[in-house]
């Protein structure tokens, strides 16, 4: 089985590794006019203090307390002349404060203000802001009203240039963070489809119908996280979806490690998904309702992501332990533990850079990314090899059931499969018929031809009873040379036609091949004959004439009746 399955993931990952070189090659966008970065030279304002020929970065230390809300800060610089461009426009992130552009004292942008004031949540944000065509020389300025804690902590660089060109070189700065989300979210939708039309028939396949919904997930938080959705979709609440789908990231871990059956630990389990769940919940119940921003209260995730990830390494270290060694049933939880590994790794980065001990730039990498693609493939090597295995063990199933209900050599159902068809017939309203039909012969010829010539006079007259009677009821081998006929609804058929084309057919044979003679008894029944008697009762008054007409083929041919 793990021979059969290699190959599929071989070849998967090789598919894939081959769709995202081309994705990196499409991205790879050139400009057709120049750019220019804004990263010195600022005039910057902090409260009543100036400071000239700042650099974004070194903003930050200029404040002498942590910036709070309500913080301003006022960044001003003389624009350069970079040429005649059409459609010049700037593009700056700001990180959760308002922003107003200002154009030679002339305000031409703002964002943010109507939702500070209303004590609404305002985000991270890419900001497009066009210029008009006589740009030269004029005096740019921003004011940044900060509206959570730590809002200046660092600052994005500033482009400027053309709008398409600054459009294309943002999505192909970001293209590593794009290529995973839309992989993720195009994954899951994918497996989430499958397990869909699958999970009623292999009940099993829930714990794919959650890690699809966590690729999702994931997906989403990477696009929204680097402020890359709003630049395909008009969306003003995607920090507010960052910080959801943040938060839903551990109770679908909790449900996914539910689901895994090498897992025991299913009521502690239960009692931190509730946990888990109920966090994401107060967290939203405060934002809406006391306009207490998810931000504030991100530690309380910080606690949830740390329990769960405990409880992912102890339960991966047991299966190490357990098993010695890892196999590909045990895929799920690898995926699971790099996936929350590399959150865990993300999770650091995050606190290292907010607290200023690394380089802003560090938490933007995609590490979670990068584990959640690992665990997107361990998903797909799983469910390939869940479903190989499953139509494995039902073809196995099939050809159990084929030999408890089949005859050997025939092929034809056996008397199982018949006493089964007889019981149903019982509660049948219909007018049945039941035929018993013995061979004649069978036992001298095996006695002077031998046991292969006997099996073969078997095949040959089991191939003419079912091309007689099989469109019309089912045909059984009940015994040596025992066979029967069960036709559920007979009231409109000749039984005794159907039986003279049966002996038209062995007299054909007989002509063909006139080593011996082969010939059958024939008896037949109907339910009506046997009022208020069982299935049964009819067999046996079949099974009574089809002897009587033994015993007269036998005097006939001067054989003696075997009894």
């Amino acid at each position: 089985m793990r021979k059969r399955i290699l190959p599929i993931i071989v070849l998967s990952s090789l598919t894939a590794l081959v769709i995202f070189l081309a994705c990196f090659w499409f991205l790879d966008m050139t400009h057709d006019y120049p750019s220019v970065q804004f990263n010195s030279n600022w005039t910057v304002r902090v409260g009543n203090e100036e400071y000239p020929h700042v650099k974004l970065t070194e903003i930050n230390s200029l404040f002498s307390t942590t910036p709070k809300r309500g913080d301003t800060v006022i960044m001003s610089l003389n624009m350069p002349f970079i040429g005649d461009i059409p459609l010049p426009a700037i593009v700056f992130r700001t990180n959760y404060s308002t922003i107003k552009c200002y154009l030679d004292g002339e305000l031409i942008y703002e964002y943010g203000t109507a939702k500070y004031e209303n004590n609404k949540f305002v985000g991270r944000r890419y900001h497009f802001i066009t210029l008009p065509r006589h740009y030269r020389r004029s005096y740019l300025s921003f004011r940044l009203t900060a509206s959570e804690k730590d809002a200046f902590s660092f600052f994005d660089p500033v482009y400027f240039g053309n709008y398409p060109d600054l459009l294309t070189f943002i999505i192909s700065n970001n293209q590593f963070v794009i290529l995973i989300g839309m992989f993720l979210i195009i994954f899951g939708l994918f497996l989430l489809t499958l397990s869909l039309l699958f999970v009623t028939y292999l009940p099993e396949l829930k714990i794919q119908l959650f890690a699809s919904i966590l690729c999702i997930n994931i997906g989403l938080y990477l696009m929204s996280y680097s402020n890359m959705l709003s630049l395909f979709i008009n969306n003003d609440i995607e920090t507010e979806l960052e910080y959801m789908t943040l938060c839903l990231f551990v109770p679908l871990c909790y449900i996914i490690l539910y689901f895994m059956k090498e897992i025991k630990l299913k009521k502690t389990i239960i009692v931190l998904f509730i946990a888990s769940l109920i966090i994401p919940i107060f967290q939203q119940v405060l934002y809406y309702t006391f306009s207490i921003h998810m931000k504030r209260t991100l530690i309380l995730f910080d606690i949830n992501a740390l329990i769960i990830y405990g409880l992912i390494v102890y339960c991966f270290i047991r299966t190490i332990i357990k098993k010695k060694a890892l196999f590909i049933e045990d895929m799920q939880m690898v995926g699971m533990f790099v996936l929350s590994t590399s959150g865990f790794i993300h999770l650091i980065g995050y606190t290292l850079t907010t607290t200023r001990i690394l380089p802003a730039q560090t938490a933007t990498f995609p590490i979670i990314g990068l584990g959640a693609i690992i665990f997107a493939m361990s998903q797909l090597a799983y469910y390939l090899l869940y479903i190989t295995k499953s139509f494995a063990r039902k073809k196995e199933r099939e050809s159990l059931v084929h030999l408890a209900y089949a005859d050997g050599l025939t092929d034809l159902p056996n008397r199982a499969s018949a006493d089964r068809t007889m019981k149903e017939l019982d509660k049948s309203k219909n007018d049945y018929c039941i035929l018993s039909i013995d061979l004649n012969g069978l036992k001298p010829v095996n006695d002077k031809l031998g046991h292969p010539e006997g099996d073969k006079y078997i095949l040959d007259f089991s191939k003419i009873l079912t091309g007689t009677f099989e469109e019309h009821g089912m045909c059984a081998r009940i015994g040596g040379d025992e066979f029967l006929v069960i036709i559920k609804d007979a009231g409109s058929l000749d039984i005794d036609d159907l039986i003279g084309r049966m002996n038209s057919a062995l007299d054909v044979m007989n002509a063909i091949y006139p080593i011996y003679t082969r010939s059958v008894a024939a008896g037949y029944a109907y339910s009506h004959e046997c009022p208020e008697k069982s299935s049964h009762e009819v067999y046996l008054l079949a099974d009574k004439r089809m002897y009587e007409n033994k015993k007269i083929m036998h005097e006939k041919l001067g054989i003696d009746a075997r009894l």
